[in-house]
């Protein structure tokens, strides 16, 4: 009979996620991964197989509670300037107030693209996933303002990758 696992599985990877986030992949060891989770290398491996499929689902988390509650300003109301500039301003809220310690660790997609997704598929993946979908709320949010009369629709795909550039920039470390 299997035994049932005396740990909650969300708790280490959000664990997992906060060494990934401010180390990278690469310079996270399993000493460190043992140490943020409380879990043995046994326990890691019995509960993810491999560093990887951890950090994958740190990713996933990463998008769930990061990155999906940050893009919600682009599901109200209709699309336009007003949802753009929100999403800036409270992403430059949050760069101006969370402690140095969480601002100096930058976006975990966009360290991976500089880090992983040249030599991982998956993680490169993630990271156009991302972009993809930023791309598209931004596009929207343009489009809507060039309908309404706002900016020159001619302008639209321009202006999208100069504010993706900008985000990008910004959260990059």
């Amino acid at each position: 009979m299997a035994r049932t696992r005396a740990f909650d599985e969300t708790v280490a990877v959000r664990a997992a996620l906060g060494v990934f986030w401010s180390r990278g992949y690469e310079a996270t060891s399993l000493t460190d991964l043992e140490s943020a989770t409380g879990l043995n290398r046994s326990s890691l491996y019995q509960a993810f197989d491999s560093k990887r499929v951890l950090f994958a689902r740190a990713v996933a988390l990463y998008l769930q509670e990061v990155i999906t509650p940050r893009l919600t300003v682009f599901a109200t109301g209709t699309p336009g300037l007003e949802q753009v500039t929100t999403y800036f301003e409270a992403l430059a809220t949050t760069m101006g107030t969370a402690p140095p310690a969480l601002t100096r660790r930058g976006c975990l997609l966009v360290n991976t693209a500089t880090e992983l997704a040249p030599h991982d598929a998956e993680a490169h993946q993630a990271v156009e996933d991302y972009r993809a979908l930023l791309h598209g709320h931004l596009t929207r949010a343009l489009e809507g303002a060039a309908k309404a009369g706002v900016i020159p629709r001619k302008t639209v795909a321009r202006r999208v990758e100069l504010l993706l550039g900008s985000v990008i920039g910004v959260l990059v470390t």
